[in-house]
């Protein structure tokens, strides 16, 4: 895990206290939920409060202009639209030996009793670490949807591009996007060398969907890995400009291409579609989320700690057919 102990969380709680419900537990899965990079950065539309399965509304238009006349002819060119988020509920249930930690912490803070209650740094210091662990698997799971790691693996999290935590064409098929136009790339591993042909057969489905092309923030999202190899298509393709983009800054054809980490680098796939497609709901804000610091060295001899966390959280698409995956389809 790549912690660093100069990172602050404030949590704003007494630590005293060692159990917390509803909005007490808040900050603490608040710092989970904005560990998921697609969340963060304002990749999707982030739904918090949601309480079950949530209703998604929007609208469907075609063409409404008709000739004028005296009486009334219904266009019928306006629909409701509906989506269903179906939250999973989730949990967090570590257990960390506090001698483990000790050198670490002793080195950054000083000496500390071993005796008596956790101090309230001891407790912000190991709900961040454990926070920002539980960022990356979300964001992980947001995307390739999560098992419930069974011998026989069931579905416990639906995601953008997979079911079960991988990303494969039947996971596609049963994912969030799965109503999103399938564009077939190229048969042979993407590289830098042929990323740019890819991109280009997406983008030619996308330029068949009514209105994507003028939605706001609309673009690629790829893995890191893809990312590089346009970043490295693109510097072979000019005389240096290449060189100096930005990690965060490049676009194909003026559409930004988003390196997203919770798509697996090691399955050559792309979605294109905009921020406000992809949503992600979570019970934030209710009662129904808790978060617990259980000291049970303090009852069972042991030098443990034990940390839990409960919510909820789910994606779903706004629009079932406002996007394009690109991948090898057969």
């Amino acid at each position: 895990m790549n912690l660093s102990l100069n990172k602050k969380y404030n949590f704003d709680i007494d630590a005293s206290v060692n159990s917390y419900a509803g909005e007490l537990a808040l900050p603490y899965v608040t710092a989970a939920l904005l560990g998921a990079e697609t969340i963060a950065k304002g990749r999707c539309r982030f739904i918090e409060g949601i309480v079950g399965n949530t209703v998604i509304s929007g609208l469907a238009t075609t063409d409404t202009l008709q000739a004028a006349n005296c009486g009334w002819n219904d266009g019928s060119n306006v629909a409701l639209t509906e989506q269903v988020l179906d939250p999973s509920d989730l949990a967090v249930m570590e257990e960390i030996c506090r001698g483990t930690m000790y050198p670490t912490w002793i080195a950054a803070n000083g000496r500390m009793e071993r005796n008596g209650d956790l101090p309230v740094a001891w407790t912000d210091f190991l709900l961040g670490a454990v926070a920002e662990r539980t960022g990356t698997s979300l964001e992980a799971s947001i995307w390739s949807g999560l098992s419930d790691g069974a011998v026989a693996p069931a579905t416990l999290m639906v995601g953008f591009l997979g079911t079960l935590g991988t990303v494969t064409e039947a996971s596609i098929d049963a994912s969030a996007c799965s109503d999103f136009v399938e564009a077939t790339t190229t048969g042979a591993a993407w590289d830098n060398t042929n990323i740019l042909a890819n991109l280009s057969t997406i983008f030619d489905s996308a330029s068949a969907i009514p209105g994507i092309l003028s939605k706001p923030g609309v673009g690629f999202y790829v893995s890191y890995e893809a990312y590089a190899f346009f970043l490295q298509a693109i510097a072979a393709q000019s005389t240096g400009a290449g060189f100096n983009q930005s990690l965060e800054g490049a676009n194909y054809l003026g559409y930004p291409v988003y390196p997203t980490a919770g798509i697996p680098n090691t399955v050559d796939v792309a979605v294109f579609t905009y921020p406000d497609n992809l949503v992600v709901g979570a019970n934030s804000y209710t009662a129904d989320i808790s978060a617990q610091l259980i000291p049970t060295y303090q009852y069972d001899g042991s030098d443990n700690v034990r940390i839990s966390m409960r919510f909820a959280l789910g994606v779903q698409t706004g629009v079932a057919a406002d996007g394009v995956v690109g991948f090898l389809f057969t």
